[in-house]
């Protein structure tokens, strides 16, 4: 939730102004679906006691009570064992989708990504026609895909190529496709269709066991069979890179949640761990500029505009973001 006590230092700061008029964004609404993994590997403990999970949720919880220039409708989707669940359909209710929010729970089994990532795009795609909604999904997950079902329209075997070079037929390949075409076998850019954003939120962690080895977690196929999977992907690895590219491809954004870190915040553009004045620059440099020519990682609330309700939200969330206590950069 927004918060109104300020720091004195934050409330001394000026209120922006538009030096000069900009064009509003073509879009009237926006029109989200958000996708949380519910796989077994999501309960791996964090550093502060929580679940991957309960962080999820959480980061989906700010999300909804941020403030947005566009009036959003929300779906809440997860994924589990070898398909997806709607939990709400589109509700332009904050209060509905926090309460929806709630209600999830984890689940133990496999990860069918790209089935429901997939079938997200269509149902982004079919959802008010005859307005220009700005399509949004927000993924939030720490696994790759898994158990999609065979003949499914992104379901593919892996890619030996990693990003951007991925194989054609792979399910990275389609999932890829299927957000910025609509048709998850059609690299190629279709004027008529609006581009699916993808926010993603990957939790994963630095951590190994003593001996060397990743930790991990038992998931259970939908024949009850254990998949062990590994909760340490590699920082660097491919899944990072994948899922990383897959944001920026979209003009989304992409935010690592390391298990032995803080949970990264709303307002902390640069992800260095504190909402401070480096972010409040970065808003102020692009106030009321649309998304693009302004720079997306100004858009705070993601909604195409760079405006009050970005400046709100980052002092909102000012000093917060648990790296604070470190030495941070101060305006000459």
């Amino acid at each position: 939730m927004v918060r109104l006590a300020l720091s004195l230092g934050v409330c001394l700061m000026a209120v922006p102004r538009v030096a000069s008029a900009q064009p509003a964004p073509p879009y009237t609404e926006e029109h989200v679906i958000i996708l949380i993994d519910r796989s077994g590997s999501m309960v791996a403990p964090r550093l502060n006691g929580e679940t991957r999970f309960q962080a999820a949720l959480k980061r989906a919880r700010d999300y909804v009570e941020t403030v947005s220039t566009l009036p959003r409708h929300i779906a809440v989707w997860s994924f589990e064992g070898t398909s997806y669940i709607r939990h709400q359909a589109f509700s332009t209710s904050a209060t509905t989708t926090l309460n929806t929010l709630n209600s999830l729970g984890v689940g133990q089994g496999v990860t069918p990504l790209a089935f429901s990532a997939c079938a997200a795009v269509d149902e982004l795609k079919s959802y008010r026609t005859t307005v220009l909604g700005r399509k949004k999904l927000r993924l939030s997950s720490d696994g790759l895909e898994n158990s999609s079902p065979v003949g499914t329209q992104c379901q593919g075997g892996e890619s030996v190529g990693g990003y951007p070079n991925l194989d054609p037929g792979s399910w990275q390949w389609k999932v890829l496709n299927k957000l910025r075409t609509g048709d998850a076998t059609n690299p190629n850019p279709v004027p008529t269709f609006i581009q699916v954003i993808a926010d993603i939120d990957f939790f994963t962690t630095y951590i190994t066991d003593f001996n060397g080895s990743h930790s991990g977690a038992y998931e259970w196929s939908e024949k009850g069979e254990p998949t062990w999977s590994p909760v340490a992907l590699p920082v660097e690895g491919p899944a990072v890179r994948y899922l990383g590219g897959l944001s920026s491809a979209t003009g989304g954004r992409f935010s690592l949640a390391l298990d032995n870190a803080p949970a990264p915040v709303f307002g902390d553009t640069n992800q260095d761990g504190c909402v401070n004045i480096t972010d409040y620059d970065l808003v102020m440099a692009n106030f009321g500029l649309t998304v693009p020519p302004g720079n997306r990682l100004a858009d705070v609330n993601g909604d195409g505009l760079v405006d009050y309700s970005d400046y709100t939200v980052v002092v909102a969330n000012w000093g917060l973001g648990g790296r604070c206590a470190l030495p941070q950069p101060v305006r000459e």
